[in-house]
C-alpha cells in the first residue's frame, strides 16, 4: 500500500492523564478532561485498527470481495481528514465503529464465525468512509454494503433502499455535498443531501435532557447494525409514541440523577454519547462493551429510577475501559473469583465489577429511602448485596501481587470510598440472608472452578485412614471450563424471602424444591442438615446439596461448616477419594471437623 496522508498515531502509548484527572477518577466521578484524554487515546487506537484492517484487505483481496479497492478508500478518508479532522475523529470514535472493528478483526483471523459473508462486514469500513466523504463534501465513488435493506452511514444515519434484498452492495457517488445511491436494479436511485431530510433517510434520534444546569446530549440508537455490541442486527425503528416514551424516561432518569446523585449526573453529561434500547422481551436490563466507550444499552420497560441505575452502572465500564486504554493495571491473565459472576474473571474484570457495583451500592444508599414502601425491601436488599460483594472483592484485590501501582491505587481509592457505605445500617436478618447468599455463591464457584492438587488428596486420604491430623495442602488451582451455574433455586428463594415475603410463602406452598431446601429456607436447619447429608451420600456430585449441608451446619453453630464453605472442592474430592479406596463414604461430621483446621487458598 502506498504512503497515505491518513496515518495512525505512532505515539499511542504517550497518551496520559494528568495527576489531577487521575485523582478525580479515584475520588469519584470523572470530568470533561478525563473524557477528552480517553477519546484521544481511543482515536489513536481506532486508527491502528483501521490500518490493520486496510492492510489485511490489500493482502487478501478476496476478503474485500466486490467492494471498492482499499487503497482508493484510504485516500478518500485521508482527504476527508484533511478537510475536516473533527468529523473524521467523531466518526472513528463512534461507539459502534469500535464494535465493528473488533468483531471484523476476530472474523478475518478465524476467531468468530457467522453466516454473514465476511466481505459484507468488512464493508462497514466502506460505510464509515462514505459517511466521512458525505459529511466533509469530498467527491468520491464507493461501493457500500447493504444490510437488512439499509445502507448504514455511521453518525449520519441509515439510507432505506426502495428495493427488497437483505444484503449486497450499491454504488455511492458524492459530489459537492450531494449523494447518489445506485442500486443496480433497473434505474433505481436514491439522491439526498447531508443537510436535508428525506423519506429515505433514517436520522439518528438526538435527545437533550436538561436538569439543574446540566445538559445530557445522547443519540438514541435504534438502527445501527452493531448497536447492541454483537453481531449485526436489523434496524428496529421506534415509532413516534415509542420515541416519545424513551425521551420522557431519559428526562426523568436524568432529573433523578441531578437531584440525588449530581456527581454521576455530571460524568454522564461529560461522557455518555449513545443509548441503545435493548431488544424487548430479554432479561438483560443493561449492557456495555469494552470497544464501545460512551455507549450504554438499556431496557426501557422499567421505571426512571431503574434506568438511572442502569446508566450509572454501565457508564462505569466505559470509565474503566477508558482507563485501560491508557494504563496497565495488571492481572489480565489471572483468573479469580468475582462475587457477581459464575465464571472465573481476570483481575481487570474484577476491577470493572468493583467500580460498577460500587456505583450501584452508592446509588441505592440514597435511593432506598426515596422509593415507595412496597419497593423498600428490594432496594435495601440491592444496597446490602452490592455493598457486601464490593467489600469482598476489594479485600481480595487489596494486596494482590499481580496488580500494578496504578491498579493498587484504584483499589485503595474504592476502599476509602467504601467508608460511608460501611456505616449504613442493615437489619440483622437481611445481613444474615446476604451472607448466606454470597457464601452459597462463592462455595458453588469453588466447587465448579477449582481443583485441589491430586497428590494432596492422596496425602489427606492416607492421613484420614490412619487417623492422624490433616496435613497442610497447596492452594487449589482455578480451572477454566464451561461449568458455570447460572441460577440457584435456593438463592432465588432467599432473595424472594427477603424482598417479597408474601410471595415467598405462596411459592413455598407450591414449590418443587427438595425437602432439605424447604427445611433450610423455613429455618429448620437440623432437618435440613439431615436431608442434605442423605443427598450427598447418595449423589456425591450434587453441588447444591454439599453447599446446603455447609450452610445448615453453620446455621446451627457447627464450626466444621468452615471446611465445606471455604474449601468445598477439597471436602468433596476427599470424600469421593476415600469412598473409592474403601467402598464406604466417611462420616461427614467427622470428616468436615477433621478438615476444618486446614486452610486452602486459591492459586
Amino acid at each position: 500500500m502506498k504512503p497515505l496522508r491518513f496515518q495512525p498515531d505512532r505515539h499511542l502509548l504517550t497518551h496520559q492523564l494528568s495527576g489531577q484527572v487521575f485523582d478525580e477518577l479515584c475520588s469519584g466521578t470523572v470530568t470533561d478532561e478525563f473524557v477528552k484524554a480517553v477519546t484521544a487515546a481511543q482515536f489513536s487506537k481506532r486508527k491502528l485498527l483501521l490500518r490493520a484492517l486496510a492492510d489485511y484487505g490489500v493482502e487478501h483481496p478476496r476478503t474485500v470481495g466486490p467492494l471498492t479497492d482499499v487503497e482508493s478508500l484510504w485516500e478518500v478518508l485521508a482527504a476527508a481528514e484533511d478537510k475536516d479532522p473533527d468529523v473524521v475523529r467523531e466518526i472513528l470514535t463512534y461507539p459502534t465503529v469500535g464494535v465493528w472493528a473488533a468483531r471484523t478483526l476476530r472474523r478475518i483471523h478465524g476467531h468468530e464465525r457467522d453466516a454473514l459473508p465476511v466481505w459484507s462486514e468488512f464493508g462497514y469500513l466502506h460505510s464509515l468512509v462514505a459517511a466521512a466523504a458525505i459529511r466533509t463534501r469530498v467527491s468520491c465513488d464507493i461501493r457500500v454494503p447493504v444490510m437488512h435493506g439499509m445502507v448504514t452511514l455511521p453518525t449520519f444515519g441509515q439510507v432505506r433502499l426502495p428495493i427488497a434484498f437483505p444484503t449486497g452492495f450499491v454504488e455511492l457517488h458524492t459530489s459537492d455535498g450531494n449523494a447518489v445511491l445506485r442500486t443496480g436494479v433497473g434505474r433505481e436511485v436514491v439522491t439526498f443531501q447531508p443537510s436535508t431530510d428525506s423519506r429515505h433517510i433514517l436520522r439518528p434520534h438526538r435527545h437533550v435532557s436538561m436538569a439543574r444546569g446540566l445538559r445530557l446530549e445522547v443519540e438514541i440508537n435504534d438502527t445501527d447494525p452493531y448497536r447492541e455490541f454483537s453481531a449485526p442486527m436489523p434496524p428496529r425503528r421506534m415509532d413516534t409514541v415509542q420515541s416519545a416514551e424513551w425521551r420522557k424516561i431519559l428526562d426523568e432518569a436524568f432529573d433523578i440523577l441531578t437531584l440525588w446523585h449530581p456527581g454521576y449526573a455530571r460524568e454522564l453529561a461529560a461522557g455518555l454519547r449513545m443509548v441503545t434500547p435493548l431488544s424487548p422481551g430479554g432479561t438483560v436490563k443493561g449492557a456495555s462493551s469494552s470497544v464501545a466507550i460512551g455507549a450504554v444499552g438499556a431496557a426501557g420497560t422499567g421505571s426512571a429510577t431503574a434506568l438511572a441505575e442502569t446508566l450509572v452502572h454501565e457508564f462505569q465500564h466505559s470509565k474503566v475501559n477508558g482507563l485501560l486504554n491508557l494504563f496497565d493495571v495488571g492481572g489480565q491473565h489471572v483468573a479469580t473469583y468475582a462475587p457477581w459472576r459464575d465464571d472465573p474473571r481476570p483481575l481487570t474484570g474484577l476491577l470493572h465489577g468493583v467500580f460498577a457495583f460500587f456505583s450501584v451500592a452508592e446509588f441505592w444508599r440514597i435511593q432506598r429511602d426515596l422509593v415507595p414502601p412496597h419497593e423498600k425491601p428490594a432496594a435495601d436488599f440491592t444496597f446490602a448485596l452490592r455493598r457486601h460483594q464490593v467489600i469482598e472483592a476489594v479485600s481480595s484485590l487489596r494486596h494482590h501481587p499481580a496488580l500494578t501501582a496504578v491498579g493498587k491505587r484504584l483499589v485503595e481509592a474504592i476502599d476509602a470510598r467504601l467508608g460511608p457505605l460501611r456505616l449504613q445500617p442493615i437489619e440483622p436478618e437481611l445481613a444474615a440472608t446476604i451472607a448466606t447468599i454470597t457464601d452459597d455463591h462463592r462455595a458453588t464457584w469453588r466447587l465448579q472452578h477449582t481443583r485441589p492438587d491430586p497428590q494432596d488428596l492422596v496425602r489427606l486420604s492416607n492421613a484420614w485412614l490412619v487417623a492422624v491430623p490433616a496435613p497442610t495442602v497447596a492452594p487449589s488451582k482455578v480451572v477454566l471450563n464451561s461449568r458455570s451455574r447460572t441460577r440457584s433455586a435456593r438463592r432465588d428463594l432467599l432473595l424472594l424471602k427477603a424482598t417479597e415475603p408474601d410471595r415467598f410463602a405462596e411459592t413455598m406452598r407450591h414449590s418443587a424444591v427438595s425437602s432439605a431446601d424447604s427445611a433450610f429456607l423455613t429455618g429448620d436447619y437440623a432437618t435440613a442438615a439431615i436431608g442434605y447429608t442423605t443427598l450427598v451420600q447418595t449423589m456425591p456430585h450434587d453441588v447444591d446439596s454439599w453447599i446446603g449441608l455447609g450452610l445448615s451446619m453453620r446455621a446451627q453453630g457447627n464450626a466444621a461448616a468452615t471446611a465445606i464453605l471455604d474449601s468445598p472442592e477439597v471436602v468433596v474430592a476427599l470424600y469421593r477419594k476415600i469412598l473409592a479406596r474403601t467402598g464406604t463414604g466417611p462420616d461427614l461430621p467427622r470428616l468436615t471437623g477433621w478438615l476444618s483446621s486446614v486452610a486452602v487458598g486459591v492459586e
